[in-house]
């Protein structure tokens, strides 16, 4: 099949997603409304399997239902490059009053944020700051202040000489860069005498957490003190890899993110802690930003917003165990 055929099959398959997609309108064009005043605004996320964007795009859905004057649409990117550009470049073409994105490359897409913004679309970043396009909108939890919190936990209950193991993101993603930037001044460039056995990238995910931890168990055995993780998900398949193979007991496991899974495997006895990037907040504040931007109430067209990191280990998890069960996100 011709590249050209396949751009236009995924053209088509692309537009057919707005239509069908996530959106809590009632099927009309994007637009300031059309006929009912009704702002479209539609959200761009990294990849819907990756358990933080998941979350913040449920929270969103349900912050947009208590506005009656805004419409949230959802289109997933599928952690490809070319689907959010796609996807950006549709956006602009139907019309939607507002895109919120969540970047892939952050710096491989500023200069088409900066035009789409340009010929009058407003964008938000979201989960991380607008990377020099001054007039994008941002609502961050700050990476560095995530990995603050959890490096800080962390060295009180480190051996002085620990071996650890790290669990990195995608190469260049600014989160990962960041938390492990705090992780490297908060701990390694200060305890020379603890180790990296060796770090890697787990790209988000559960699948590979597990997988690396297995290969690490092969060649260090329970010599592992601890896997310091940049987010939540590889840190939960890294001690589900060491439980199975009898290890995990003594040993630390950090994550990022606070996501519901953490907190149980907090409460069980699992994961050590975690920091808290607040999805419902986040949600909340983007809204909100969104919302004074389209009508006028913020006369700049933008704002830059930071909310709260919060440390989750075993002393406090039980709040969040009930906040996440009160919210539909744990079963009871």
């Amino acid at each position: 099949m011709s590249k050209k055929l396949l751009g236009l099959l995924f053209a088509m398959i692309l537009v057919f997603s707005f239509t069908v997609g996530c959106g809590n309108g009632d099927g009309d064009a994007p637009g300031a409304g059309g006929d009912d005043g009704v702002f479209e605004v539609v959200f761009l996320p990294t990849d819907m399997s990756h358990t933080f964007a998941s979350w913040l795009a449920s929270e969103l859905e349900q912050v947009f239902e208590g506005y009656d004057d805004m419409n949230l649409t959802i289109i997933d990117s599928q952690n490809q490059l070319q689907n959010q550009i796609s996807a950006l470049e549709t956006s602009v073409e139907q019309g939607y009053d507002y895109i919120i994105l969540l970047p892939l490359e952050p710096d491989a897409l500023a200069e088409k944020v900066t035009g789409i913004i340009d010929d009058g679309t407003p964008v938000m970043m979201i989960n991380l700051d607008n990377f020099a396009v001054e007039q994008a909108s941002s609502v961050i939890a700050n990476p560095y202040d995530l990995g603050t919190v959890v490096a800080n936990y962390a060295i009180s209950l480190l051996p002085e000489d620990a071996n650890v193991v790290v669990l990195l993101g995608p190469s260049g993603n600014t989160c990962s860069i960041e938390r492990r930037r705090a992780y490297e001044e908060i701990i390694f460039s200060q305890y020379p005498n603890i180790t990296i056995l060796d770090e890697q990238i787990g790209g988000w995910e559960k699948s590979r957490g597990m997988s690396l931890m297995e290969g690490w168990i092969q060649v260090y055995g329970d010599s592992i003190d601890a896997v310091l993780s940049m987010n939540d998900a590889m840190a939960i398949g890294a001690w589900e890899a060491a439980a199975a193979a009898g290890v995990a007991d003594g040993m630390l496991f950090f994550g990022v993110d606070g996501l519901a899974d953490a907190a149980v495997s907090i409460k069980e006895g699992g994961l050590t802690a975690t920091a808290l990037q607040d999805a419902l907040v986040m949600a909340q504040e983007a809204a909100r930003v969104v919302h004074e931007i389209l009508t006028g109430v913020n006369t700049a067209g933008m704002e830059e917003h930071e909310i709260a990191v919060t440390l989750i280990t075993s002393a406090n998890v039980d709040e969040f165990i009930e906040r996440y069960r009160a919210s539909g996100k744990l079963a009871d």
